[in-house]
């Protein structure tokens, strides 16, 4: 039996014993003492009303307030009375009755209040006029009609009969026919007139009014609420007594229970002590095998099941890899064996049975199961009781741990061992033979360090020659832009000047992906025309690609232009196209498009999203081999290749490349169905993309340009590109001479050049000794890479703009006539 339905069993009955404790503890004596008072106080304020009212009739209570009292009083009572009735939920219906009586009685008071007034008002004034000089004294002629009246209303308050009544008002109208021949005493004649006929009206309906609130029968009403809440009374007192009789009943079942669950808990702690012992040599088997070495892990994965085995009190215990071959471990007792094919079908029947997960799968007695496959392969076994604990390793089940018994497994054995504590022993067993694999990682992941170092190592060989080669790239550029203003366009010489003009910016270029090879660097940022992208690539390709491989490359307008550095974006096409080639493994096409298009949304593409703009969209489709969802998740990390000849890192270098032009990747394929690759590039307008000639470059006016370069050869080639352009260039090598020129006259420079071959921080100290002597003087700064530089050190030397090294007239030229338009 179970300690939790004991348990809530004693807490109902705890709940139980509070309610009926409760509901026998008072029989609500003090609420209903209460409620009498109540109805005394009722029946006092209604007597109290009824003399009030008969005292003001009199006219022996000059004021109300002792009536208001008395109707609060009765309010009071019956609010009261109400509030007990519904409480208990007790029948109103008498109570409403009481309260519409109680209700009618304050009306008929307010009436009574009303014409009382009145009444008392118009008696004081009858009284004052028919003892008045006009009507009072002797000789007057109404003094015997006047005394008629007065005696008349004497008898009327009397006597409020018909016959009195009809008196009054006989002695009314005679002393109306006689008031008109008065002359002077006309007017008083008529006022007393007037109340003498309002006495007239008055006295009998007060009468009326004072009789039906002597005569209201409130008493029965009032009896019957009495009755009704008596009753009640006697209900709860019997309800009370049948209370305290279950009371101690219940008392008597709950000292049972406890006596039940105290049985219970101890069993409890048994199963607890065994569950302890059980959890330490889980502990025990996670240390033998956290601390054995991976060549004895075989060895001690079997004492490890034997000790797991025998704490549970099984006969076989094993674990069953899923790997192919099927890697599997057993153990069993003295006397136990196992039979052909067991345990190599174990992870066939736990897939069977869902074990596809962290769930653990117990068979408490495979002759409950029904008939099939599953019971007859663990019969034939000799399997009675099956535990299978599925062993997780990142999330997927590589292998199953499970326990055989030759007996049916004992009720209550899951409490004993829940699931999380073989899970803990799983997890132990999981942990050990992850241990193998991280070893076979760990030596995978050291051959891939190895050749990341070799790598490196040929990285910076590249990034070494590419900066010598750098300097030679720079004087044929320089000099070949010098000379060419010199020479007659469109003569021969002069198309000789700009193919060497050109051969040294493809050479410039060639430098630059030496240099993003090896190391980072800033790019040359420029609009380029797709079309013309498209074309010198063509000719790359189709001297690269086997003949079998057909190149479709699609027109494209010739507004299509996209931002970005040149010869990196060729890269782009180069490797796209390189990579469909080496897809396809022989023949097939590769259609190469490009088009315009507006994402007017964020779009979510196959490895990153777009945000709203105009983009141009380079397509490379191929007709190759094609790949599945894995292949796409790992496309574009860096040594990651399906080919045993491959380095990984094409693709992963036009990712980087994209990223670097803010642009995207989208990714389409399907196994035996070709694939598509998508470059998403932020769109530009339309411009020219050729070198412009010096004649075409902003020239300058003679403004003075201090020019710091610490090798002649290349200070003398800037101060020449300078004076071609119209500047007047003054150069020192030495810094000390250049501060010297500086502190001397700081007026005498229009703007400082300061140009440093790589080391950037080196750049940066010139430029800032320079702008704390001459703060006013912009500041360019000519160097190799920015990338070891941030935004705030820049502003913090003064430095205005940034070009890179070598310096070419045309970059040079669009700065500085930047800068004029900033000083003009």
């Amino acid at each position: 039996m179970r300690i939790w339905p004991v348990a809530l069993g004693i807490l109902l009955l705890l709940a139980l014993l509070t309610w009926l404790l409760l509901g026998g503890g008072g029989t609500k004596a003090p609420a209903y003492e209460m409620t009498l008072k109540a109805f005394d106080d009722f029946a006092l304020a209604e007597a109290s009303l009824q003399r009030d009212v008969v005292q003001a009739r009199a006219g022996l209570l000059r004021n109300y307030d002792t009536l208001v009292k008395s109707v609060e009083a009765i309010q009071d009572a019956l609010a009261r009375l109400r509030s007990y009735a519904q409480t208990e939920r007790l029948n109103t219906g008498p109570l409403d009755r009481l309260a519409a009586m109680a209700a009618q009685q304050e009306e008929l008071t307010e009436r009574f209040k009303s014409s009382n007034a009145l009444l008392q008002n118009s008696l004081s004034y009858v009284g004052l006029l028919s003892t008045g000089p006009m009507f009072g004294a002797e000789d007057s002629r109404l003094a015997p009609a006047t005394g008629a009246i007065a005696a008349a209303l004497l008898n009327l308050r009397r006597d409020t009969s018909a016959d009195a009544v009809n008196a009054l008002k006989e002695r009314i109208d005679r002393f109306a026919a006689q008031a008109p021949s008065l002359g002077p005493d006309a007017e008083a004649a008529r006022a007393l007139l007037a109340h003498a006929r309002l006495l007239h009206d008055l006295l009998p309906a007060i009468d009326a009014t004072l009789k039906t609130i002597l005569d209201l029968p409130s008493q029965p009403a009032l009896q019957d609420t009495r009755a009704l809440f008596a009753r009640h009374q006697a209900i709860v007192e019997a309800k009370v007594q049948r209370s305290r009789l279950w009371l101690y009943l219940v008392s008597v079942l709950l000292l049972a229970l406890l006596a039940n669950l105290g049985l219970l808990l101890r069993g409890r702690a048994l199963a607890l002590a065994r569950r302890a012992v059980f959890e330490h040599v889980i502990a025990q088997s996670s240390t033998r095998l956290i601390n054995c070495p991976p060549a004895k892990a075989g060895a001690r994965l079997h004492q490890v099941l034997g000790e797991l085995g025998r704490a549970i009190a099984f006969e076989r215990a094993y674990v069953v890899l899923d790997q192919v071959p099927a890697r599997v471990h057993t153990w069993c007792a003295d006397g136990a064996s196992y039979s052909a094919g067991w345990p190599d079908q174990v992870l066939a029947l736990s897939a069977q049975l869902g074990a596809t997960g962290p769930d653990i799968i117990t068979v408490p007695d495979v002759e409950a199961l029904p008939s099939g496959n599953l019971k007859n392969a663990l019969s034939a076994a000799g399997v009675r009781g099956w535990v299978c604990v599925p062993l997780i390793q990142q999330d997927c089940v590589r292998g199953i741990m499970g326990f055989d018994t030759f007996d049916a497994v004992r009720p209550g054995w899951d409490r004993v061992f829940p699931p999380p504590v073989l899970r803990l022993a799983g997890d132990a067993v999981s942990n050990s033979i992850e241990r193998e694999f991280l070893e076979r990682d760990r030596a995978r992941l050291t051959t891939r360090l190895e050749r990341a170092r070799r790598m490196q190592m040929i990285g910076s060989l590249a990034s070494g020659i590419a900066h010598n080669f750098n300097n030679i790239i720079a004087a044929i550029l320089g000099f070949s832009e010098m000379v060419e203003p010199l020479l007659t366009p469109g003569t021969k010489l002069a198309l000789h000047v700009d193919e060497i003009r050109r051969a040294a910016e493809r050479g410039r270029d060639l430098v630059d992906n030496i240099l993003t090879f090896g190391r980072r660097r800033d790019a040359r940022i420029r609009p380029v025309q797709v079309r013309t992208l498209f074309e010198e690539s063509a000719s790359m390709l189709h001297a690269s690609l086997p003949a079998e491989i057909k190149l479709i490359i699609e027109d494209v307008a010739a507004d299509v232009t996209v931002s970005g550095e040149p010869a990196q974006l060729q890269q782009i096409i180069l490797n796209l196209c390189t990579n469909a080639a080496q897809a396809m493994q022989g023949s097939g096409c590769i259609r190469v498009t490009a088009e315009q298009r507006d994402v007017p949304a964020f779009l979510s593409l196959s490895h990153d999203e777009l945000t709203p703009g105009r983009y141009v969209c380079l397509a490379v489709k191929d007709t190759g081999r094609g790949f599945d969802e894995s292949v796409a998740q790992r496309l574009f990390e860096p040594f990651f290749t399906t080919r045993l000849a491959g380095t990984g890192l094409g693709l992963a270098t036009v990712r980087e490349i994209v990223r670097d032009h803010e642009g995207a990747m989208n990714v389409q394929s399907q196994p035996e169905h070709g694939s598509r690759f998508e470059v998403w590039l932020p769109a530009t307008r339309a411009g020219g993309t050729g070198v412009a000639g010096a004649a075409m470059l902003p020239l300058g006016h003679g403004e003075t340009v201090l020019v710091v370069e610490s090798e002649q050869e290349r200070l003398l080639r800037d101060e020449e590109m300078l004076a071609a352009l119209g500047y007047e260039p003054v150069g020192f090598q030495r810094l000390a001479d250049a501060l010297a020129a500086c502190s001397s006259t700081p007026g005498r420079f229009d703007i400082i050049l300061v140009s440093h071959p790589s080391h950037t921080q080196g750049g940066l100290y010139l430029a800032r000794t320079l702008h704390e002597i001459a703060p006013r003087q912009p500041l360019i700064l000519a160097t190799g890479s920015t990338i070891d530089i941030s935004v705030d050190a820049l502003a913090e030397a003064g430095i205005s703009e940034v070009l890179p090294r070598p310096l070419s007239s045309t970059e040079l030229a669009a700065a500085l006539a930047r800068w004029r338009k900033n000083a003009d």
